[in-house]
């Protein structure tokens, strides 16, 4: 199977991309120079020149806030170049394989989203999502869409590194005590999207959507105590107290209040199990400080 792989510079792109190596998966990883989700000529020359079997889309419009001040851009980048790629791939026969996010849900239900859940997105960027898994199912029907929860990593922009940098650096951190997740590293949910992908090389036509979250749910203050005990581990930390406030004191577009996922779906299609994300976060806090 050959893959091309968009977003490969990702926070999650980057673990595939290691990942479908280490596996002697051939990949291709176009540079943004070279295949522009703003230029749909680029999507096509790509898939000419590559022929994969498999695209894997995790590029993408990522910043909310950013999006409601520039709404055309967004849904230009999100919904019409994906919809261009899905039609493009449908006719080519070409497998695609998307990465969206638990932000396509509003929040406001109690227990674990689940795949036969409503979405219904708040803001432009969410809506962009929203739309563009819309239009990959009604012109791709050989697509797998798969919704992650919290990505965490110790490297670019997410909830763990934000809270790292405010700890090493400030006396005291702000944050929620009524938004709750689920911690996925990101590293794991390479390990999903590559154990998917080996599987419909062998043959399995499982299309649809699916949800994949570390085990255990936290909310957001208590999974920063658990950081800053393992943190005090590597690092003389100055923090001295968490600041606790409300998701509604915080200014701008605020994340859906439950970002659960659950993985029933994922574990009886594919047999993945969800993992732990207690082990793998004291190992990415210790590689963040042998960064610094």
């Amino acid at each position: 199977m050959k893959i091309l792989l968009i977003g490969g510079t990702g926070l999650i792109g980057q673990e595939v991309h290691t990942l479908l190596q280490e596996k002697s998966i051939t990949c291709f990883a176009p540079t943004r120079e070279e295949l522009d989700l703003e230029s749909p000529e680029t999507i096509d020359a790509c898939l000419q020149k590559y022929e994969p079997d498999l695209v894997i889309s995790n590029a993408g419009y990522h910043n909310p806030a950013s999006a409601e001040n520039e709404p055309s851009r967004c849904f230009r980048i999100n919904r019409d170049a994906m919809a261009h790629l899905a039609q493009s791939c449908n006719d080519r026969n070409i497998i695609m394989f998307y990465i969206s996010t638990y932000r396509v849900f509003d929040g406001e239900k109690k227990d674990p989203y689940t795949e036969k859940d409503i979405p219904n997105p708040t803001g432009v960027l969410a809506t962009s999502r929203w739309q563009a898994e819309q239009q990959i199912s009604e012109r791709c029907p050989r697509h797998i869409i798969l919704r992650f929860s919290w990505i965490i990593s110790q490297r670019r922009t997410n909830l763990l590194k934000y809270l790292l940098d405010q700890i090493s650096e400030e006396r005291d951190v702000a944050v929620v005590s009524d938004q709750q997740g689920c911690p996925t590293p990101a590293d794991d949910a390479a390990r999903v999207i590559v154990a998917i992908v080996q599987q419909l090389d062998c043959g399995a036509e499982t299309w649809g959507t699916y949800h994949y979250a570390g085990a255990e749910p936290v909310s957001e203050n208590r999974f920063a105590e658990v950081v800053i005990a393992e943190a005090s581990q590597y690092h003389p930390l100055k923090i001295r107290k968490l600041h606790m406030n409300k998701l509604n004191d915080r200014n701008g577009i605020q994340a859906p209040a439950n970002a659960t996922l659950a993985c029933r779906k994922i574990l009886s299609t594919f047999g993945v199990h969800n993992k732990s994300w207690r082990s793998p976060l004291a190992r990415m806090i210790k590689s963040y400080y042998e960064d610094i």
